[in-house]
C-alpha cells in the first residue's frame, strides 16, 4: 500500500465516523490523527478542545486540544487543518505560518490575560486558558502540532524553533505522509535521530564491549494465525534471534541535559515515564549531587542504561566517540537524566549549578530495528533496580495478552445482520498491529475488504484499551482518568498477581466480557456524542464515560451484590439492550453536572484525576432505573458456565504443557536435568519425574497433569537460575 492509497482509505474512515457520530470531518480526523501519533508515544493523553476568538489586537487566535507532558513539564498543542478528498491536496509554507501563529497567539493571549472570563465554547479550552494564565511559569515548553491530511509542499521539512518569551516553541507538521510514515512502522514510533554536532558537541567518549550475531534473546515468540500468514514471507530465521553491539559511554552532564530539553520524555522508554516523580527520595537525593557534589556523581549513580537502532562512532585521538545516535530511547536512568534537567530549570537565580564537572555512566545497547520493541521490555525488566519498575515486565509478549490474542482470533461473534461470513474482534496485542495487516494489501485489493470484513476497524482492541475497560470494571475513574501510562501500571500489578495465583480465570468467559465492556464503552461514548450539552461544549466526554460506567459497577458490586450485568447478552447481541441503554442516558448527565459542579480543582479534567472527586461520586446518590436493575442476572447462574470454562482453561494449559514436553524431546530434558543437578538445582522429586520423562520413548509412560507441571515449572526455574534457552 502507498500513501496516496493510504490517503483513500483515511477519508473513507474520517467519513463514515463522521456519519456516525453526526460530528464535523475536520473533528474525526483530528481524533484520528491525534490517536496515532498516541499509539506513536509522540504524546500520553489526548485533551480535545476546539475554540477559535480574537486578541485583544484582532488577530485570529485558534486550538483543537492539547496534551500535558508532567515528566518533562512540556505542553502540546494542536491545530487541524483537514482538506478532504475533493480539494486541494496541498499544503504551502504560508498556510503553516499561518495556522501556527493561530495557535501562538491564543497561548500569547492566554498567558499574558485571563481570557477565560470571556471565553465561549469548549469548557475544556477555558480550562486550558486557565491554567496557562496561572501556571505559565511551570510550563518547560510548547510543542505546536498542525495536522492535515495534505501532502507537506513547503521546500524545507525541518521548522526551526520558535520562541514565546523566554519559552522554546518545537513547531512539528504531520502531513498524510509523515503519518503513514509512522503507520507503517513496526514499532509504530517515529525515529528519532539525534547527531551531536548539531547540539554542539563533538561526540560521547565511548568504548566498544561486546557485540554479537544471531545469538538467541529469552522472548516470548509471538502467536502466529492462518489469516496472519497469509502474502507473509518467511526467510526461515527464528523470531528470536537477534544481533546487537553494548558500548560502554561516558556522558557529560550538559549533554544529557541539552538532549532531554531538546527531546523531553521521547528519549524515555513508555512505561519508565510514569514512574519519575521529583518528589522521590531518589531524585532528591540526586538534585543534591548534581547541585553540591558534581564530581562525585559518576562515582555515587548507576548510570544510565538504553538502546538504539543505529549509530554512527569516530575513532580520534582521544578515543573512540559516539557522534550519531538512532531510536535513543532511556531503558532505565530516566530519575537521573530528567532530574539533571529539572536542577537547572528550577536553580534559584543565586544557585550556581555546574554541569561541566559532572558525567553519567551509560550502557548503550544497538538492536535491529525489527527487535528493539521486544527486547527494550527486557532490559527495562532486568536493568531497574534503584526504582523497581514493576510494570516494565507487562509488555505485549507477557502470557496474558498472548491469550487474550488467541481467543480474539478463535472466537468468532454470533451471527448478525444476514453477514455470510465470520467477524471477529481483533485484539492489537502490540503496537500498529491491526494497522500492519490493512497496510499489506492495496487500497482496493479483495485482500484488503477479506480482512476488515473479517477483523472490523470499529472492533479493534489495543492493549490499553483493555486495561481501560477492566480498571472500570474494578470501579477506578480516577486513576484511568490520570492517563495510560497510570492505569497501565496499577492494571499490570493487577494481572501480574491473579496470574501468578491462578491464571485460568483468564479463560473464555473473561474474553467475552472484556468485549462487553468495550461495547458498553463504545456505546456510551456515542450516546455523549448524541446528547445537547456535549454537542454545545464538546469537553469532559472521557471523563464522564469513565465515571458513567463505574457508577454502574459500583452500584451492581456494592449495593446488588449477588448480581451481575448481563455480559452474555451484551455479547450475543454485540451491542448493549434498551434496559442498560435508558440506564446509561440518565447517569451521563448527571455525570456531567456532577464533575463541572461545585470541585476542589477549577480543571474539570485535573478534578476527575483525584481520589477525592471518586470518594465524593461514591457517596453521592445517583438515579438508577428499576428496569435495569431487573435485568442484573444472579451471579449463581453464571457459575456453572464459568466454572466450565475455566474446567476447559485448565486443561488447555495441561494439553499445553504436555505438548512441549513432547515436542522437546528426551535429549532437552536430559540436557536441563543435567544442568541444574550439576549445580544442586533439583530436587529429588523433579529428577525423578525427569527421568520418566527421558524414558518414555522407551517406557510408553506418558507423564500426568501433575508431573507435567512439576516438569514445566522446573524448567521455567532453571531459565531464571541462567539455563540456555537452547541446548
Amino acid at each position: 500500500m502507498n500513501v496516496e492509497n493510504y490517503r483513500e482509505l483515511v477519508h473513507e474512515d474520517i467519513e463514515l465516523a463522521a456519519k456516525a457520530s453526526e460530528s464535523s470531518l475536520q473533528d474525526e480526523f483530528l481524533l484520528y490523527a491525534t490517536g496515532v501519533l498516541a499509539n506513536g508515544e509522540e504524546f500520553d493523553d489526548f485533551t480535545e478542545c476546539h475554540y477559535e476568538g480574537v486578541t485583544r489586537r484582532n488577530g485570529r487566535m485558534a486550538i483543537d486540544g492539547y496534551s500535558k507532558d508532567e515528566t518533562d513539564g512540556s505542553i502540546c498543542l494542536f491545530i487541524a487543518d483537514y482538506h478532504g478528498p475533493d480539494d486541494d491536496d496541498s499544503i504551502m509554507s504560508e498556510d503553516i505560518n499561518a495556522m501556527f501563529k493561530k495557535l501562538r497567539l491564543f497561548v500569547e493571549e492566554a498567558t499574558k490575560h485571563e481570557i477565560y472570563y470571556d471565553m465561549q465554547g469548549s469548557d475544556a479550552a477555558i480550562d486550558l486558558a486557565r491554567d496557562l494564565y496561572y501556571d505559565s511559569e511551570t510550563i518547560t515548553k510548547y510543542r505546536f502540532y498542525l495536522l492535515t491530511d495534505a501532502y507537506n509542499k513547503q521546500r524545507s521539512k525541518t521548522i526551526k524553533d520558535d520562541k514565546i518569551g523566554e519559552k522554546t516553541v518545537e513547531l512539528n507538521v504531520w502531513d498524510i505522509s509523515r503519518l503513514f510514515d509512522l503507520v507503517c512502522s513496526k514499532a509504530q514510533k517515529e525515529s528519532v535521530e539525534i547527531n551531536l554536532s548539531d547540539l554542539g558537541y563533538k561526540g560521547i567518549p565511548c568504548v566498544k564491549a561486546v557485540e554479537y550475531e544471531n545469538v538467541e534473546a529469552d522472548i516470548e515468540l509471538p502467536v502466529k494465525y492462518d489469516s496472519e500468514l497469509e502474502n507473509e514471507e518467511d526467510d526461515g530465521t527464528p523470531e528470536n534471534i537477534v544481533s546487537y553491539a553494548s558500548y560502554l559511554a561516558v556522558v557529560p552532564g550538559q549533554v544529557l541535559n541539552d538532549l532531554y530539553l531538546e527531546y523531553g520524555s521521547k528519549l524515555l522508554e513508555g512505561n519508565v515515564r510514569s514512574f519519575l516523580s521529583v518528589r522521590g527520595k531518589v531524585n532528591k537525593s540526586i538534585q543534591s549531587t548534581i547541585k553540591n557534589y558534581p564530581e562525585m556523581f559518576f562515582a555515587y549513580n548507576n548510570g544510565i542504561a538504553a538502546t538504539a537502532t543505529d549509530i554512527d562512532t569516530e575513532m580520534t585521538p582521544e578515543g573512540l566517540i559516539i557522534t550519531r545516535i538512532k531510536d535513543l530511547q532511556i531503558v532505565n536512568g530516566g530519575q537521573t537524566t530528567a532530574s539533571i534537567a529539572n536542577t537547572l530549570l528550577t536553580a534559584r537565580k543565586n544557585e550556581n549549578v555546574d554541569l561541566s564537572r559532572l558525567f553519567v555512566p551509560m550502557k548503550i545497547s544497538v538492536l535491529e530495528h525489527s527487535m528493539a520493541e521486544k527486547i527494550i521490555p527486557k532490559i527495562s525488566e532486568y536493568s531497574n533496580s534503584q526504582n523497581k519498575v514493576d510494570a516494565s515486565d507487562f509488555f505485549s509478549n507477557h502470557p496474558f495478552h498472548i491469550r487474550m490474542e488467541e481467543y480474539s482470533r478463535k472466537t468468532p461473534i454470533p451471527s448478525n445482520g444476514g453477514n455470510q461470513f465470520q467477524q471477529y474482534w481483533f485484539y492489537e496485542r502490540t503496537r500498529g498491529q491491526y494497522n500492519q495487516g490493512k497496510m499489506k494489501f492495496g487500497a482496493k485489493s479483495s485482500q484488503l475488504k477479506k480482512y476488515t470484513d473479517r477483523y472490523p476497524e470499529k472492533m479493534v482492541i489495543t492493549m490499553l484499551d483493555l486495561a481501560k475497560y477492566m480498571e472500570l470494571y474494578e470501579c477506578a475513574p480516577d486513576v484511568v482518568s490520570k492517563g495510560k501510562q497510570k492505569m497501565l501500571q496499577q492494571f499490570a500489578e493487577e494481572i501480574k498477581s491473579s496470574w501468578q495465583k491462578n491464571n485460568d480465570e483468564f479463560n473464555a468467559f473473561y474474553y467475552k466480557r472484556v468485549v462487553a465492556l468495550a461495547i458498553m464503552y463504545k456505546c456510551t461514548d456515542q450516546i455523549i456524542k448524541e446528547t445537547e450539552w456535549y454537542k454545545e461544549k464538546r469537553s469532559y466526554k472521557a471523563n464522564v464515560i469513565a465515571y458513567t460506567l463505574s457508577l454502574i459497577f459500583y452500584n451492581i458490586h456494592h449495593n446488588r451484590k449477588g448480581y451481575e450485568i448481563d455480559f452474555d447478552k451484551i455479547w450475543n447481541m454485540q451491542d448493549i439492550y434498551e434496559e442498560l441503554e435508558d440506564q446509561i442516558k440518565v447517569l451521563t448527565k448527571e455525570v456531567y453536572d456532577f464533575i463541572t459542579g461545585p470541585r476542589e480543582t477549577e480543571n474539570v479534567t485535573e478534578w476527575c484525576k483525584k481520589e477525592a472527586c471518586w470518594s465524593r461520586a461514591k457517596a453521592k446518590v445517583w438515579t438508577f432505573n428499576d428496569p435495569f436493575l431487573y435485568t442484573l442476572v444472579s451471579k449463581s447462574e453464571m457459575e456453572n458456565e464459568v466454572n466450565e470454562e475455566k474446567a476447559t482453561r485448565k486443561i488447555a494449559n495441561e494439553v499445553d504443557s504436555l505438548k512441549e514436553i513432547l515436542a522437546r524431546g528426551s535429549d532437552y530434558w536430559k540436557q536441563m536435568m543435567e544442568w541444574g543437578d550439576n549445580r544442586g538445582l533439583l530436587s529429588e522429586k523433579e529428577i525423578s519425574i525427569l527421568k520418566m520423562v527421558i524414558n518414555m520413548n522407551y517406557t510408553g509412560r506418558i507423564p500426568t497433569d501433575k508431573q507435567a507441571k512439576v516438569v514445566m515449572s522446573a524448567k521455567k526455574r532453571m531459565i531464571q537460575e541462567g539455563m540456555p534457552l537452547q541446548f
